[in-house]
C-alpha cells in the first residue's frame, strides 16, 4: 500500500506542474513581447537622440551664420536705425525703456538718448545685432527673454572674502 500513496503523490505533483506550466506560458510570451518592445524603443530613442543632436548643431550653425550676416550688414552700413525705429520697436514689444535696455544690453539712459536723438543712430555693432534680433519677435517672446535675463542677474553671487565676526580691536 505505501507504493500506492507514492504513486498518487507523484501523479498529483505531475498534474500540478502541468497546470502551473500551462498557466505560466502566457506570462512568458508576454514577457518576451515586452522585452522585444523595450529593445525596439531603445533603438528608436537612440536614433531620435542622434537626429536631435544633428539638428541642434545645424541650428547653431545657422544662427552663427545669421549673426555673421547681420554683423556684415551692420559693417556695410546697410542697416538704418533711427530714433523712430527704436521707439516703434520698443512700443511694439510693450516694454519700458529699462526693459528694452536690458534686452539690448545697454543702460536705460542710452535708450532714452536713442529715442530722443534725431536722424540715423550710430550704435555699436553688438547693439545693432541685438536690435535686429529683437525685430522679429513679439510681445510674449520679448517678455520671456526679459524674464530670463532678469532671473540670471538675480542669482546670488558668491563673494571671495568672508567677514569675520567678533574679531578685531577689543575695547
Amino acid at each position: 500500500m505505501p507504493n500506492l500513496s507514492q504513486i498518487l503523490k507523484a501523479e498529483i505533483a505531475r498534474i500540478s506542474r502541468k497546470v502551473t506550466k500551462a498557466s505560466a506560458q502566457p506570462l512568458r510570451s508576454a514577457g518576451f513581447i515586452v522585452k522585444r518592445t523595450v529593445a525596439s524603443l531603445k533603438k528608436r530613442i537612440a536614433v531620435i537622440e542622434s537626429e536631435n543632436k544633428r539638428l541642434v548643431t545645424l541650428v547653431h550653425e545657422l544662427l552663427e551664420k545669421n549673426a555673421e550676416t547681420k554683423i556684415s550688414e551692420v559693417k556695410d552700413n546697410k542697416v538704418r536705425i533711427s530714433s523712430r525705429t527704436v521707439k516703434a520697436l520698443r512700443t511694439k514689444l510693450g516694454l519700458s525703456q529699462d526693459g528694452f535696455a536690458t534686452l539690448l544690453g545697454v543702460s536705460g539712459q542710452s535708450v532714452y538718448a536713442m529715442e530722443h536723438r534725431g536722424g540715423r543712430l550710430r550704435l555699436r555693432t553688438q547693439t545693432v545685432v541685438k536690435f535686429l534680433a529683437l525685430r522679429g519677435i513679439g510681445k510674449r517672446e520679448a517678455a520671456r527673454r526679459l524674464q530670463e535675463i532678469q532671473a540670471k542677474s538675480k542669482q546670488p553671487r558668491q563673494t571671495g572674502s568672508k567677514k569675520s565676526k567678533g574679531k578685531g580691536k577689543k575695547k
